[in-house]
């Protein structure tokens, strides 16, 4: 009785105990389609301070700073993507990508914070 009189005198959107869901699929397809792009200025704001970037090839970038100067430095990958899998504020997306005249299956394992920002990137073959 006492939640339906708070509804009734707040209003629904103002209670703190209601988390708003993320679309964490669509924003992990945005994520792609802006580094596809190389919309950095764009890309960068998904992204947490926080950022860690492990890469099968390329090692690991720790900071939001370094993981900019790894996207200026590095071209996008090219190539083909499956439909992303979500797992709470993981989404897993693998693709199909070309490097060197060869074909590579990658697989990226993204995690958001609560506020829907990129923490961590995992890629591995």
């Amino acid at each position: 009785l006492k939640l339906q009189f708070l509804y009734f005198i707040e209003g629904f959107p103002t209670l703190n105990f209601i988390k708003k869901k993320m679309d964490f699929k669509a924003l992990a397809l945005k994520f792609l389609d802006l580094r596809i792009k190389k919309s950095y200025d764009e890309l960068m704001e998904l992204i947490d301070d926080s950022f860690a970037l492990d890469h099968f090839k390329d090692g690991k970038i720790n900071g939001k700073d370094a993981y900019r100067k790894y996207l200026d430095a590095n071209e996008p990958p090219a190539g083909t993507w499956e439909e992303p899998t979500v797992n709470g504020n993981v989404v897993k997306i693998t693709g199909s990508v070309k490097k060197f005249m060869m074909n590579w299956t990658v697989h990226s394992v993204i995690t958001f914070t609560d506020a829907g920002k990129i923490c961590d990137i995992k890629l591995t073959r």
